[in-house]
């Protein structure tokens, strides 16, 4: 029978790696319990990846619908909230061009002119509305603003009214030049096509493709367009001839009444939609954590208890190391 032994300094270098190992092991379970996350997670999914994989394909995916969420979100609330001040311009304007209207003061007809004048100023400054700097009526050119200015665009719209024989002929000519492609939209919108739908979920695209050129804002602004030229004098010294387009820009205002309405209503379904989906992308964004969670996660009681153990080992380690250390000739001889 033959006796195989161990020299010193294999021993000494069995005991070094057992110690390096054990180390390690401590390192790593050290690490998984105070992250809460797995070191080797292939490992603990036996080396398939491919669920990890697809889960964090279809987060990601989320993330890019919730960008665009969020940005479709705080478009529509500015399109809302510059839609809600036009209403409010345009109800306001309605009603004084309509009660200067019915008297025979010139004065009145004088001082209504001048405020539709002010308030068309107004009304330019909220369709030039911007978030993050971005224009949210100006379609796909957002970084220019989406109409002109106030004297830009009465002075393009004077030599269309200022021969026209009569009132009805002028605030006719007045809406045709905001309906007729080479006027308004040519002229005073500094805007491009409408936006895209975008892609806020599976099988869901939504877009805010309002623009200044939408029919309910352009009528706005041609009833306060006619108002407003009564300020640069159109049909000066004749009171009946002011008084007749006075009413006619506040019939047309208070007529525009439904089409900003429904304005209002198309973006707000918009808005619906969009929160729907945001509903159902929260819901698969914490169904999907919640499952990511268990691919990469380490179990807190099992790495505590396979801590334990390798603290046990790596403490018989140093004490096998120690009384190795201290055998002498003597020791063994004895």
């Amino acid at each position: 029978m033959s006796l195989t032994s161990i020299g010193d300094l294999a021993r000494s270098l069995i005991l070094q790696q057992a110690n390096q190992s054990t180390r390690a092991g401590l390192n790593r379970l050290t690490q998984e319990l105070t992250s809460g996350r797995r070191s080797d997670v292939a490992a603990g999914m036996y080396g398939n990846l491919t669920p990890l994989v697809a889960t964090e394909n279809s987060l990601s995916r989320i993330a890019a619908w919730t960008a665009a969420s969020d940005t479709l979100r705080l478009r529509f609330q500015a399109q809302q909230s510059a839609l809600g001040a036009l209403d409010g311009i345009s109800v306001a304007q309605s009603q004084a061009l309509l009660r200067a209207s019915g008297t025979n003061q010139a004065q009145l007809v004088d001082l209504a002119a001048l405020d539709a004048r002010d308030h068309l100023d107004s009304a330019l400054g909220v369709l030039n509305a911007q978030i993050g700097g971005q224009s949210v009526f100006a379609g796909v050119r957002s970084d220019h603003p989406a109409v002109g200015t106030l004297d830009e665009l009465l002075n393009a719209v004077w030599p269309v009214v200022a021969a026209a024989p009569s009132p009805d002929a002028a605030f006719a000519a007045i809406q045709n030049w905001f309906d007729d492609p080479a006027g308004f939209a040519a002229q005073i919108y500094r805007g491009g096509v409408a936006l895209q739908a975008v892609s806020v979920g599976p099988d869901t695209t939504i877009s805010a493709d309002t623009t200044a050129l939408d029919p309910a804002i352009r009528g706005a602004l041609a009833g306060l367009t006619a108002g407003a030229l009564l300020d640069r004098g159109l049909f000066a010294g004749s009171i009946e001839g002011r008084q007749q387009m006075a009413r006619l820009a506040g019939e047309a205002l208070a007529g525009n009444a439904e089409g900003r309405a429904g304005l209002a209503a198309r973006i707000g379904l918009g808005e619906y939609r969009l929160a729907q989906a945001e509903i159902r992308n929260t819901a698969e964004l914490t169904a999907l954590g919640i499952s990511r969670a268990a691919m990469v996660t380490a179990d807190p009681f099992e790495t505590a208890t396979e801590l334990e153990q390798v603290e046990t080992r790596l403490s018989l380690i140093h004490v096998l190391t120690g009384r190795l250390q201290g055998l002498s000739l003597v020791e063994v001889l004895r």
